[in-house]
């Protein structure tokens, strides 16, 4: 070989090659689509030249768009090679097919780039210190402007050191995942994943739609509604702290609204209380909307000697009181301590009111008793009962009630007269709500009794809501297997846990 020849793959067998030729030359021929490197005895840049011109590795200027790197036969691709390391061999690193498409690390690409490597594969960075920058952006007007797929690694990772470091928006859907096990991970020093719309934030299905865990919130919802759930199971919190809260919801007209179209709209279970109510005017507001015999602003249930309902203050009854037996129950005034006192109720088949006390007739054996002002405007059919003490004498009504008074006559002076008058309520509401004192019982209820004695088989009455099988009774719910968060690729920039709230 000459001194001056030059090998196949463009490097001079003469020491002083480089010394002499300070600038290589990529020449382009036509032929076949081989590319051999030339010695350049002028460094005048190739202007509006032909395809034999040599193209400088050091710059050129006045190209066109008639000139090019490339191969011109049918389907060859222009293939970049290099060589890493003194003792490795040269080999490919870029292509480009005839089809205009870039693969790197691939000697097969499939899309317009197409990028395979063991760390990271695209890695977009900004240096735009404002919200404008982006490291990567991707769009397209009727598919998917970004997607990501791994089998065991993250599909798309974005890091932003101060605001956002994944963002989509789309027509459609901002953002669509799935996974075997969840469709998309997050984690972050403040959130794990802040989502806004204009009518759903994150829209999630699967065989649980969101899985949240942190040190505080697992999941934090806003808007409209804060958190929708549908499903065997809609929305199911839980918590490991025994003072935290499952599910919380706050603001808005509702904090918590449960929708059902069969069973429940809300429902709690507990070991202890299966739903909390607190406020300062209603802690809870149940209202049936049914209007037969049936329907139950609130029905609740206890068995044994367990109380259905235990009220600890006042209550009011804004309607009729219906009850199987009654009594008050108080401490035993001789025992406080160790006994309880109960008396039962009076009851009558009559709304009535009962009026008593004592009298004294004076020496003509007279007496008047003054009824209360609204006595003959809440009662009529006045019924009365005297009884004389301490002495034999006789006692009679001498002046029915008139003008909210009676009359005793005695036919002995200064007698001590006991009287007792009852009236029948005639006020609006009883006079449109009478207790009917007998009635049929609705179909429902026909063959069952509200008591059974213990040696009856006679059937039980079921009131209430009905028995649910157990499909209906959502079952504790499990704790998610917590998601494999891998950490970032050395490559892409590590995230900050104080990044700023979006």
């Amino acid at each position: 070989m000459s001194q001056n020849s030059v090998t196949a793959d463009g490097a001079s067998d003469s020491p002083d090659f480089e010394n002499r030729f300070p600038r290589r030359l990529l020449f382009a021929t036509a032929a076949a689509g081989v590319a051999t490197a030339a010695v350049a005895t002028s460094a005048t840049p190739a202007e509006a030249a032909s395809a034999t011109t040599a193209w400088l590795l050091g710059g050129n200027t006045g190209v066109t768009t008639n000139n090019f790197i490339g191969p011109t036969n049918d389907g060859a691709a222009l293939i970049f090679k290099a060589k890493n390391g003194a003792s490795a061999a040269v080999t490919e690193k870029m292509r480009m097919t005839a089809a205009g498409k870039l693969g790197i690390g691939t000697s097969s690409p499939s899309a317009k780039l197409d990028v395979k490597t063991g760390g990271v594969a695209v890695n977009g960075a900004s240096t735009d210190t404002t919200a404008a920058g982006r490291g990567v952006v991707g769009s397209a007007p009727a598919g998917i402007g970004v997607e990501g797929k791994s089998t065991d690694g993250t599909g798309v990772q974005g890091t932003s050191t101060n605001y956002i470091g994944v963002n989509a928006t789309g027509g459609y859907a901002g953002v669509y995942a799935v996974g075997t096990s969840y469709s998309v991970v997050g984690s972050g020093g403040t959130y794990g994943g802040y989502f806004a719309g204009s009518s759903t934030g994150a829209y999630c299905t699967g065989v649980t739609g969101v899985v949240g865990s942190g040190s505080s919130v697992g999941v934090s919802g806003s808007g409209a509604t804060g958190v929708q759930g549908s499903g065997p199971t809609g929305v199911s919190g839980s918590s490991t702290d025994p003072n935290g809260n499952a599910v919380y919801g706050s603001g808005g007209q509702y904090a918590v609204h449960g929708v059902s179209g069969r069973t429940a709209g809300v429902r709690g279970d507990s070991n202890y209380v299966g739903v909390w109510a607190q406020a300062p005017t209603f802690a809870l507001y149940a209202e049936a909307t049914g209007t037969d015999g049936g329907s139950y602003g609130v029905f609740s249930k206890a068995t044994g000697s367990a109380y259905a309902v235990f009220s600890q203050g006042n209550a009011h009854i804004n309607g009729t009181l219906s009850k199987v037996a009654g009594s008050f129950k108080i401490d035993h005034p001789l025992d406080p301590d160790n006994k309880w006192l109960s008396h039962s109720f009076v009851e009558s088949p009559d709304m009535m009111n009962i009026y008593n006390g004592n009298a004294t007739t004076d020496g003509g054996g007279n007496a008047t008793v003054s009824l209360p002002a609204y006595f003959t405007a809440l009662n009529r059919d006045f019924r009365y009962q005297l009884t004389v003490i301490g002495d034999f004498a006789q006692a009679v009504v001498s002046k029915e009630v008139a003008n909210n008074s009676f009359a005793i006559k005695t036919d002995k002076p200064n007698v001590k007269v006991s009287w007792q008058v009852t009236g029948i309520r005639q006020d609006a509401y009883a006079a449109e709500h009478p207790i009917v004192v007998e009635t049929a019982k609705d179909p429902a209820d026909v063959g069952t009794r509200q008591f059974v004695a213990k040696t009856s088989r006679a059937k039980l009455a079921q009131p209430g809501p009905a028995a649910q099988n157990d499909s209906i009774v959502p079952a504790p719910a499990a704790v998610p297997e917590q998601p494999k968060v891998q950490a970032p690729p050395k490559a892409a920039p590590a995230p900050q846990t104080d990044a700023a709230t979006p």
